[in-house]
């Protein structure tokens, strides 16, 4: 299948998420272009926080896109999320769970996350759509603080798995972005809420600058929390989640 991407190979850069916006902001990012790294010095995470891979088990890139005619932003990282999935799945993965509202887990450990940015560069607005997820890494090859709670997809190590990875990924994407609004879009909420990980977890949400200790019910597939109170939490509000231990 012949992808409406144009895809760039950085053997290294800071961040695949900063390289785009600063190509973006010169004008020089055209809609469609995908920048993959095979080594990153800074890759970047949801609010702030720090992606850790390596070469040859990772996949790390960040795509320019137009953005999508979603009346509700939040729902365009879930979907992501389930192209992503799928596309792991495809290439020989494990089951993948959705940690709300970026993250891709195998059972209770995470494996990768995603991180939407949209800005406006000289040619108009874009959507940066940044992914990483560990293909092959070892928990004992990353910083200690991450090897407890991380995972990798069981994937062989090599720049071709990757490529495969990042192809499968596109292609997903692109077909889900194209069901929008058709009556075969419930498919992929179906399949989000299948994979929803924080379902029935109890957990502490910082939302609205308030923090508090909360059950999740379920999460919407516009991207909003539905607490076991009843309380509904929107996407766009919620600035983390974090999992409550429970005792045995």
């Amino acid at each position: 299948m012949t992808l409406p991407f144009v895809i760039e190979r950085l053997p290294s850069v800071d961040s695949t998420q900063s390289e785009a916006r600063r190509r973006l902001e010169a004008g020089r990012a055209p809609q469609q272009l995908v920048l993959v790294a095979d080594e990153q010095s800074a890759g970047r995470g949801r609010r702030g926080h720090t992606w850790h891979a390596h070469a040859r088990t990772s996949l790390m890139f960040t795509a320019v896109l137009a953005p999508p005619e979603l009346e509700r932003p939040a729902r365009f990282l879930l979907l992501v999320a389930v192209a992503a999935a799928r596309a792991l799945e495809q290439c020989g993965a494990p089951d993948i769970s959705i940690k709300w509202p970026n993250d891709l887990f195998v059972g209770d450990r995470k494996l990768g996350g995603l991180i939407a940015e949209q800005l406006r560069g000289p040619q108009g607005p874009a959507l940066l759509l940044g992914v990483g997820i560990n293909l092959s890494a070892p928990a004992s090859a990353l910083p200690a603080e991450i090897a407890r709670r991380a995972t990798h997809a069981g994937l062989s190590p090599g720049f071709a798995t990757r490529d495969r990875v990042l192809r499968q990924v596109l292609t997903e994407l692109g077909s889900l972005l194209k069901a929008l609004g058709t009556p075969t879009e419930p498919a992929w909420q179906l399949d989000f809420r299948r994979r929803s990980w924080l379902d029935g977890r109890d957990v502490e949400i910082l939302s609205a600058g308030e923090r508090f200790a909360a059950r999740v019910a379920s999460v919407s597939a516009e991207g909003d929390l539905l607490l076991s109170d009843g309380r509904l939490l929107r996407g766009e509000h919620v600035e983390s989640v974090q999992l409550i231990a429970r005792s045995e």
